[in-house]
């Protein structure tokens, strides 16, 4: 998120991979034309384009051969990747400061009408891709044609190693006190959150049921209950606690490997008191009772060949126990699967079209 300083020890720098670290990732990447030839000549699939099996194909080999500082170098920051989509979008970059080292990254016009608030994946290690923003842009641009002005905001909270939990948590009840202190009703607030972005909505949840107070988190007190949040292939389980992880690792985008990988910088130095609130799966079984009463209805989906399915599916069946809302869409394709459909240009994928249809009725729904 923000810039490091060359003061600071390189091992809680963001984005600092040594000189070894730039040499072999220079080594690592050499046989990716090569993967991508082969991809093109011999593989298909029934469901997905020929470009987006390439695509597809491509991300799995970045982010399982390249370590973290590796990646961090090769992406940039989360401001980095905003302030490139707004050039390339022809687009004001809209930035807004909240406090606690963070901000609001607005995709598009600025309106404090209809809000939905992005929490973007990445693990908690890498920023969103420009392909997460052309995918919010849709959304923002087909609900407005339908009559309903909405507008997003992006929280950019900070990443691993320069933050540890809950720091974002920290960042995303702010982004959230703050658009509540500007007028925005929670009945009119709507949240999307993709892989660790999930993750975090659901920490925000398990916050507003059981405060952090020990860590300093920021009061949560809500006048309504949220109107909806929506979590594209959730980050439930960042240690593989039951050993189904490796379900996908023929077929995903992620491997078993990669996110035990990512889990374990991440759950570093969480202390087991915390777990609850990081690890959905490792919640008490009634951590969820009373969670009805903060959001009014949730979706969640999966993608029927990713790593996560299986403990996505284990996280609905104890999440629909205390919720009478919250629907599971087991849908064709990979981890984040609706967000890579962006990255080639493809925009009306079933799940896509089911997540605007869905923001269309909770915005159109009168509050009580």
């Amino acid at each position: 998120m923000s810039e490091t300083s060359p003061l600071m020890p390189r091992a809680i720098q963001y984005g600092r991979p040594s000189t070894m670290d730039k040499i072999k990732m220079f080594f690592s990447l050499l046989p990716l034309p090569a993967v991508l030839i082969w991809t093109l000549l011999f593989k298909s699939s029934n469901t997905r384009s020929k470009k987006r099996v390439v695509f597809d194909r491509s991300l799995h080999f970045l982010i399982n051969t390249l370590n973290i500082r590796q990646l961090q170098h090769y992406t940039g920051t989360t401001r980095q990747v905003y302030n490139s989509w707004c050039k390339a979008s022809k687009l004001n970059p809209e930035i807004e400061e909240i406090g606690e080292s963070s901000n609001l990254l607005w995709i598009g016009e600025r309106s404090l009408d209809k809000v939905i608030v992005y929490l973007h994946g990445g693990g908690f290690v890498i920023p969103p891709t420009d392909f997460n923003l052309k995918l919010l842009n849709h959304v923002r641009t087909v609900l407005r044609e339908r009559g309903v002005n909405v507008s997003i905001a992006m929280v950019e909270y900070s990443l691993v190693p320069e933050a540890a939990f809950p720091t974002p948590l920290k960042q995303a009840v702010t982004a959230i006190n703050h658009l509540m202190n500007l007028g925005v009703d929670p009945q009119n607030m709507q949240f999307i959150g993709d892989s660790a972005g999930g993750n975090l909505i659901l920490q925000v949840l398990g916050h507003l049921l059981h405060p952090l107070e020990s860590e300093r988190v920021p009061v949560l007190s809500l006048p309504a209950p949220f109107k909806g949040a929506y979590l594209m292939s959730p980050w439930v389980d960042l240690s593989d606690i039951f050993g189904t992880l490796s379900s996908g690792d023929g077929t995903d985008t992620l491997t078993a490997r990669l996110i035990k990988y990512w889990g374990s910088e991440v759950l570093g130095p969480v202390p087991a008191k915390h777990l609850d609130y990081i690890e959905a799966n490792s919640a008490a079984e009634d951590w969820w009772k009373g969670v009805d009463a903060f959001v009014d209805r949730v979706l969640i989906s999966a993608g029927r060949d990713e790593c996560l399915k299986n403990e996505i599916i284990r996280f609905h069946s104890t999440f629909d126990n205390f919720h009478s809302h919250a629907k599971l869409e087991v849908h064709d394709g990979v981890h984040n699967d609706p967000m890579n459909d962006f990255a080639v240009g493809e925009k009306n994928g079933i799940m896509v079209n089911m997540l605007i249809d869905w923001l269309t009725l909770g915005f159109q729904e009168p509050t009580p």
